[in-house]
């Protein structure tokens, strides 16, 4: 078992599972995907979270770039953002949060385990 905690922000419910029992599958431990911003910050302050997988679009009045904003102010926890609604304002908005990495749904498995595995490991290098 990986000791490496991933919290899901996902407003999709079939889609938060399906990520969550992949990354179980992968060693990971996997709290209970959120689908607002306000579960998330409530979340990160609750407990220890190593990265985030952060959908833009989510539920409610605060979208996922407003509450990683809100969690890089608490925490320096790294953030990997997902949407399926490609769009070059809304990527440049999110890329000033300075996040792990900005990738387009669906993401390919493979893709997503490693970009995960890359940021996990250089988190714990420094």
């Amino acid at each position: 078992m990986k000791e490496q905690r991933i919290l899901i922000v996902e407003d999709e419910g079939i889609a938060a599972l399906e990520i969550k029992e992949l990354l179980e599958q992968e060693g990971y431990e996997v709290g209970e995907p959120v689908d607002t911003a306000n579960k998330v910050v409530e979340a990160v302050l609750g407990s220890r979270i190593d990265l985030i997988l952060m959908d833009i679009n989510l539920n409610g009045f605060i979208d996922g770039i407003d509450a990683a904003q809100r969690i890089k102010i608490m925490k320096d926890i790294p953030i990997i953002y997902l949407t399926a609604y490609p769009n070059n304002m809304i990527e440049q908005r999110a890329l000033k949060t300075r996040p792990a990495a900005y990738l387009e749904k669906p993401v390919q498995t493979d893709k997503l385990l490693k970009i995960i595995d890359e940021t996990l490991s250089f988190q714990t290098l420094h």
